[in-house]
């Protein structure tokens, strides 16, 4: 398939995630992509941490998300809303909590 290339920037953001060692990564990834809107071109998994600590519950996954509109230039405003949304999501659905 053929597709012209965008005039307009791409935008991306990487956040990370900390969540229970039951979360999947494909469930962090469902659950973003459900309410990122058609703005989110792109969606990867690059990084997945787990200590090898036992009492260490939990693990670290860093997403890597790109946005872009083919009619327009975004905004930072409506990049920071995307990404807010995405955040709250998988903090409700899914316990994510934003890493520093």
């Amino acid at each position: 398939k053929h597709q012209e290339v965008s005039k307009f920037p791409e935008v991306s953001r990487d956040l990370a995630f900390f969540v229970d060692n039951v979360v999947t990564s494909s469930e962090l990834i469902s659950a973003a992509k459900a309410v990122a809107g058609e703005q989110l071109i792109h969606l990867k998994l690059f990084d997945v941490y787990q200590s090898k600590d036992v009492e260490n519950k939990g693990k670290s996954i860093a997403l890597g998300l790109t946005f872009q509109d083919a009619s327009r230039t975004l905004t930072d405003d409506e990049i920071n809303d995307f990404v807010a949304k995405i955040i709250q999501a998988l903090s409700t659905q899914l316990g994510a909590s934003l890493r520093n």
